[in-house]
């Protein structure tokens, strides 16, 4: 309780200093623009879980677990503090981020060619993700709809992209960001990520199709490398999405949605398998077992209201399939079937205050399959998250 109300404390201290603080911007008469801004975001809730297993052939009864339930609150690993910079034709962006193994979120500079184009060259969200505007769901640091239906919205990795008239593509460095990229020497070549973003000229249509492609080549592995896939050596990994977003009656009602398919792209970060056990964090499954490949095609649908310039309502719905295939002779096949439903109520207190209850419930249903598709155990695994968000930008 004392660790609860120190929590309280802090958040009171840091928002009355914050409210003081607006963006500071400068432009001199060169057109040089240097800006610096901020995100501090917070969560407090209650997060609950249940779980069941059940062995067939062996214990035809149901072993379940739970329910569970914890205290949960935080400060968001993607609260932030950047400084943008332009001059003529270059841009540039630093950004700090809370926990980032390197310390920053973003670290890129970028040369506009004029209408022939840009070339940035740093670490930045790639290509082959969704834009943020696709999804709303707040949990595992803005990335609960990922694993349960939707596609991550956000993965920075140093890369050298050319754009283009809304069409991206670059070349992609996961070996120094992604636990399961295998390090250089397995690199045969860097990842190709790309995708072609269009919004209307009234700006209520956005569209963006986009996918990635990674060719590894694991020679000889470690013996800390415990992950078996491509046992033969060498493999493929990749993903496509679609995504769209319409605004309607006066861009006060809008529906979103996307769709992905992909194959092994849980090894360079951007599709996965989660499960939720109560935690504000989702966890991932199929990311480091023994299988040849492992598929995923995934659906995520959105809508939201603006009731008043203060208050807006969102729901959100997933589904995801995930099959994982064995890699062994008589090795078991996995599938996984997770879904979450979510809804929250955005707050505007003002400009750069907004607060944003959210409920949200992540399901998994996994199944371990002989070789011969005989069913031999079948686990459910529930999540239940409810917490307030508060967001302040700056």
């Amino acid at each position: 309780m004392k660790g609860f109300n120190k929590l309280l404390l802090v958040s009171a201290v840091l928002s009355a200093a914050l409210s003081q603080m607006s963006a500071y911007k400068v432009v001199d008469e060169d057109d040089k623009v240097v800006d610096v801004y901020g995100s501090v975001r917070g969560y407090v809730g209650f997060g609950g879980s249940a779980s069941a297993t059940d062995t067939f052939g062996i214990n035809p009864s149901s072993q379940a677990w739970g329910p569970y339930g914890s205290a949960l609150y935080g400060l968001q690993s993607n609260s932030r503090l950047g400084v943008k910079a332009k001059v003529g034709n270059l841009e540039a962006n630093a950004e700090l981020g809370l926990t980032e193994p390197d310390g920053f979120r973003q670290m890129w500079g970028a040369y506009t060619f004029g209408s022939a184009g840009s070339l940035l060259f740093g670490k930045t969200d790639t290509p082959s993700v969704a834009k943020s505007i696709f999804s709303s769901d707040l949990a595992d640091t803005e990335q609960g709809s990922a694993g349960f239906g939707g596609l991550r919205t956000s993965s920075r990795k140093l890369q050298v992209a050319y754009s283009i008239a809304g069409f991206t593509i670059a070349l992609v460095d996961d070996a120094s960001t992604v636990i399961n990229a295998r390090g250089a020497q397995n690199e045969a070549i860097p990842r190709i990520a790309a995708s072609y973003y269009l919004q209307n000229e009234d700006k209520t249509l956005d569209f963006q199709v986009g996918g990635a492609y990674k060719y590894y080549n694991l020679g000889v592995r470690a013996t800390s490398e415990g992950d078996t896939r491509f046992i033969g050596g060498s493999g493929s990994a990749f993903h496509i999405f679609t995504a769209v977003k319409s605004q309607m009656m006066e861009k006060n009602l809008y529906v979103s949605g996307m769709l992905h398919y992909g194959m092994n792209a849980d090894l360079y970060g951007e599709q996965r398998t989660n499960t939720n056990t109560g935690g504000y964090s989702h966890t991932q499954i199929f990311n480091n077992v023994a299988v040849s490949d492992v598929h995923r095609v995934g659906a995520y649908v959105e809508s939201g209201y603006k009731f008043s310039d203060m208050v807006s309502g969102v729901l959100g719905l997933g589904y995801q399939l995930s099959l994982a295939q064995s890699a062994l002779a008589g090795g078991n096949d996995q599938m996984a079937h997770t879904y979450m439903v979510m809804a929250q109520l955005p707050v505007k207190l003002e400009k750069s205050l907004t607060i944003t209850p959210q409920v949200g419930y992540y399901g998994a249903l996994i199944d371990t399959t002989s070789s011969g598709s005989v069913l031999v155990s079948a686990k459910q695994q529930h999540g239940l998250l409810a917490f307030v968000r508060l967001r302040y930008d700056f």
